[in-house]
């Protein structure tokens, strides 16, 4: 009796997948990785030269900025979308795998390489378009680094040294930036700190003392400025968290619904009747 065609194709079918197709296959995850970069550097090179080029100087600085960085956090979201989607594709087809389960894997593989190496390189100045949602809190932490040391090596040294900070026209600039304080301000400020450190010169333990008064009065003001700063780029930093969250949870999506893509296409590569 002879068996039909169809259920033969059914019986024979389980039989004709290769046993290695169930195992994890890091050749084919580092090919996919490597591909889907290399797609992320040359779309950001892309993105760059299109911007740089079509940048309008015309407009105002603000609203010319403003532009062209919605325009790079647009682009630089597709770019690592497309980038990931192929680097999963390029892992499951390598590989040839065919079962779901281990082309997730494969996805999900791709994309923490990816990610990490995008986090790496944001780290080391490269931000690959991502700067701008990655860097907010180091670049406000580092701000408010800076203001600080600045203000308490006023105090440092002993007087002569004190006084010749004191004196100097570049620490109205930085009195001025770090308390908000108008030039005049901070100048009158300064002299005033001054003048009570050189009635106590000859008791340097009185100056110093005069001194740390008055730099104290400047880390207080400065850091009430720095306060209201942070409460007013809250809500900017707040989006800004979400979406580089938002970012992930779609390129990890992404990542497997191009390995799985490219499981099917290998299974029907292999199955094709």
């Amino acid at each position: 009796m002879a068996v039909p065609q169809e259920r033969l194709r059914v019986t024979e079918r389980p039989l004709a997948v290769p046993l290695e197709t169930a195992r994890v296959s890091w050749g084919g995850v580092w090919s996919g990785f490597l591909v889907g970069l290399g797609v992320l550097l040359l779309l950001s090179t892309l993105g760059l030269a299109v911007g740089v080029t079509t940048a309008d100087v015309g407009q105002g600085q603000g609203a010319g900025a403003r532009a062209l960085g919605i325009g790079a956090g647009i682009w630089a979201g597709l770019s690592l979308l497309l980038a990931v989607f192929l680097g999963g594709v390029v892992s499951s087809r390598v590989s040839v795998v065919v079962d779901r389960g281990v082309a997730m894997v494969h996805g999900v593989l791709v994309w923490v390489l990816t990610t990490v190496t995008i986090l790496y390189l944001a780290g080391s100045g490269i931000g690959l378009g991502m700067s701008g949602l990655l860097g907010v809190a180091r670049g406000a932490g580092a701000a408010v680094t800076a203001t600080a040391g600045g203000l308490s090596d006023l105090a440092s040294g002993d007087v002569s040294q004190i006084l010749a900070r004191l004196e100097d026209p570049n620490t109205i600039g930085v009195v001025s930036g770090a308390t908000g304080m108008s030039q005049e301000e901070a100048r009158s400020t300064l002299a005033d700190i001054r003048q009570r450190v050189e009635a106590a010169r000859n008791d340097p333990g009185r100056a110093a003392a005069e001194a740390r008064s008055g730099v104290q009065q400047l880390l207080a003001r400065a850091g009430d400025r720095a306060s209201q700063a942070a409460q007013q780029a809250q809500p900017y930093a707040s989006t800004a968290a979400w979406m580089t969250f938002g970012a992930m949870v779609i390129s990890a999506i992404a990542a497997i619904a191009g390995a799985l893509w490219g499981a099917r296409r290998a299974d029907d590569r292999l199955f094709r009747t």
